[in-house]
């Protein structure tokens, strides 16, 4: 699929420089917790400039969404087993060692179990105390009374100090090493539909219960993304796997078209995140 770059806000390319020239300096440059559209930018910057090669992007565990990106320094390539981003997390967190433990740790947050809390309740809890959103990562529900947060090993200390209610419940927090039971915390509710053809509008219409005409003017107003990039050009083919955040409507993960019905429509197979 092919797109063009998204006019929205992104990453300054000012912040990844400095980092280029810090990994130049011969030090190991970090920059913590981007969104995924930062990510993405970052990606093609370092690309663009020669630079992917010493780019690794790390959330906690492997399906996190905001990740912060380690330039390695040159002298530390030949100590990896595999290019980058073929290399192992285990490998990684051996050769960079406290650095990586220092940049993004998890801390388990646990109700009292007096009310089922949300990802809105840690989130507000959060930067109720004068936090940032890029200070910290994912926040990954475990159950109704229990979260893991992903953040830097100071986040998670001043946290210790200072979180101690989110929304009307008493919270504990505590170090957590991530084992078997984690969960990234993601719901999904399955979605199978047909669609006259894998355009953009097409879809929309269909994750949205809307008219083509209807999808196309969210389109065309930049309510949608598409991979966490704004996309206004409705003819657009998608291509399976793809994320689409449709304002309003929710985020949507397009996992298939799986073959044709006997009037030529496109089965559509694809996820609501709830």
């Amino acid at each position: 699929m092919t797109k063009q770059p998204s006019t929205s806000r992104t990453l300054p390319e000012a912040r990844i420089e400095d980092a280029v020239k810090k990994s130049n300096s011969g030090t190991l440059a970090i920059l913590p917790f981007l969104t995924p559209q930062d990510a993405k930018h970052a990606r093609r910057v370092l690309a663009a400039t020669g630079y992917a090669d010493r780019a690794y992007f790390f959330g906690g565990y492997p399906t996190a969404e905001r990740t912060s990106l380690f330039l390695l320094p040159e002298y530390l390539l030949p100590c990896l087993s595999a290019p980058l981003p073929d290399t192992s997390d285990e490998e990684l967190a051996a050769l960079l060692g406290e650095d990586l433990t220092q940049a993004v740790c998890a801390l388990r947050i646990t109700g009292s179990g007096f009310r089922t809390l949300t990802h809105r309740d840690y989130l507000g809890a959060i930067l109720n105390l004068g936090l940032e959103r890029d200070a910290f990562g994912d926040i990954a529900l475990q159950s109704d009374t229990e979260a893991i947060l992903f953040c830097t090993k100071a986040i998670s200390d001043f946290l210790c100090l200072h979180l101690a209610r989110v929304a009307s419940d008493t919270v504990r927090l505590s170090p957590y090493v991530l084992d078997g039971s984690f969960t990234d915390g993601r719901r999904y509710a399955p979605i199978h539909d047909t669609v006259a053809s894998a355009r953009l509008d097409c879809v929309v219409a269909a994750l949205t219960n809307l008219s083509r005409e209807d999808a196309q003017a969210l389109i065309k107003s930049s309510l949608v993304e598409v991979d966490f990039e704004v996309e206004e050009t409705v003819s657009l083919s998608l291509t399976a796997p793809a994320t689409l955040s449709i304002r309003g409507h929710g985020r949507f993960i397009l996992r298939s078209f799986d073959g044709t019905t006997k009037k030529g429509r496109l089965r559509m197979f694809a996820e609501k995140l709830i």
